[in-house]
Formats: C-alpha cells, structure tokens, sequence
C-alpha cells in the first residue's frame, strides 16, 4: 500500500498525497508529510535514475523462508483500516515483541491508529501458507514520520532472530546506485499474499535527510516493507513511489521513483527506546 503524489494537488500547496490500498484502487488525500515527494526532490531523483534503465530494478516471487533472515518479514491484517474495512501491509521484526511497519498501513478511516485488536501479523506468510499468526497487544505510532510499531502478545524472538538496522554512519554513506533489497507482499501477478523480493537502486537522501529516495518498482501492498542490504541490515521503511498501481501517476513515474523513511536521527533514537 504505497503512497503516490497527484502533482495536480501538490503544486500549489505544502503537501498533497493520495494512497491506493492493495483492496481498492481508488485513492484518497493523507495527513502524513514526505519530504520526497516534493517537486525539487522529484527532480533530483530522476535526474539520478534517468541514468540507470529500468531494467535494473526489479521483483520476483520469492516464496516462504525457513532460513533466511526475511522469515521476519510478515503480512499484516488490517480489520478496520482506510477504508472502514480490511486493509493490509508489510511489517519486520525487530525485537522479542516489536514489528516496524508503515503508521498508515495500521491507520483507520479516520487516520487514527486503528485498535490492537484490529491488528494482526502474519510473519513468513506465503499465500494461503501462514505458519504463523500472532494477535497484536498495543500500537505506537513514531512521531514526524509514517512509520509506526506494533506489539505482539507472544514473543517473536522464540520463533525468528529479529533483524537489525544498519548503522547511522552505514546509512549516511549510501552511494548513489548502491544496490538494495526488500521483501514484502505488493501487488503481483494480481495477488497480494505472496512473497516477493525486490532488487532496488540508492539515489540519494531527500532534501530533510529524514527520507532515502529509490529508484524502486514500488506497487501496492509494500508498505511498511524492510529496505536492506545483502546483509539484511535494515536502512529504511518503504513507504511511498509514483507508480503504485501499475500505472505512471505523473512524469516522474516512468522512473521508478519511490522513497523509504531512513533509520537515523530522532526516528531512530525513538524506535530503540520504545521497541519491545
């Protein structure tokens, strides 16, 4: 469920964004603020990923893990979201009772943090493949950001090893076309249950420095998704990109420009004093 910017509202004011969620594909206006998306920032990144074919970023069905460290990646189930009714996203797990997430993939109608009960994460999920289920005790949105952490009822650790950020230093020192990977549940060949693995492109920090911007074949039903690197270390949150649907939304879309919250600063210093 990725965010896409409609230039035609976003031009002439301070921010406009619209989302379309994996179970609808008709958007509507969000609260939350992306650095990235912002007309200069647009303009820089495709400068940078005009020079990289699109050929270069790509998604493929990955299937369950039984070993590698993307088990902790899981399936989260939204009852009561967007849209009154059932939304979904993608959440990691970071500690014994913590999934990172996107704050909009846990939000309500009304854009409020929806109920625990609300909420559940099915982590390695493959389809109609769901080894595991967990209910979901307390949720917390991370100030200034679209993230958000969800807290599990039973410990997480006892079933999966908890990936870890990347250092600060290791984020501020992305190269521009640095390769970096994701797993999550966008759409795909129609379906947005199964696991599928993305090979993605640094271009460079949003002006903020608080947003990585990607050339990133980003499509609903990702956010909230771990940006790592081929040591799974996790650089960021996939949150937002300009061809979410499958369709370009603006000239910035035949890009693949997409952007992801970045794990440093006071978004970090926030999440590791409030993860479980």
């Amino acid at each position: 469920m990725f965010r896409k910017t409609v230039l035609s509202w976003s031009l002439g004011l301070t921010l406009a964004t619209s989302i379309v969620f994996a179970d609808d594909v008709s958007a509507f206006i969000t609260k939350y603020y992306y650095d990235g998306e912002q007309l200069s920032n647009l303009k820089a990144a495709a400068s940078l990923a005009d020079d990289y074919p699109n050929s270069e970023v790509y998604m493929k069905y990955t299937g369950y893990n039984t070993t590698s460290p993307y088990k902790a990646v899981g399936y989260i189930r939204n009852t009561y979201g967007w849209n009154g009714g059932e939304s979904m996203g993608t959440g990691t797990v970071i500690d014994d009772y913590t999934v990172l997430t996107n704050a909009h993939v846990i939000d309500n109608k009304n854009g409020y943090a929806t109920a625990a009960s609300h909420l559940s994460f099915l982590m390695n999920r493959d389809g109609t493949y769901i080894p595991y289920r967990f209910a979901i005790k307390g949720v917390r949105k991370v100030p200034n950001s679209d993230l958000a952490l969800i807290y599990t009822t039973k410990r997480l650790s006892a079933y999966v090893k908890p990936l870890t950020f990347a250092t600060e230093t290791q984020i501020n020192s992305l190269k521009t076309g640095q390769p970096l990977f994701s797993v999550g549940y966008p759409r795909f060949n129609g379906r947005y249950d199964r696991r599928v693995w993305n090979r993605i492109l640094f271009l460079r920090q949003s002006s903020n420095h608080n947003e990585l911007m990607l050339k990133d074949m980003i499509r609903a039903g990702a956010s909230g998704s771990p940006l790592v690197d081929s040591r799974y270390r996790i650089y960021g949150v996939r949150t937002y990109g300009e061809r979410v649907d499958g369709f370009d939304e603006n000239i910035y879309a035949k890009y693949e420009i997409g952007g992801a919250f970045a794990l440093k600063g006071k978004t970090r210093e926030y999440i590791m004093q409030y993860k479980q």
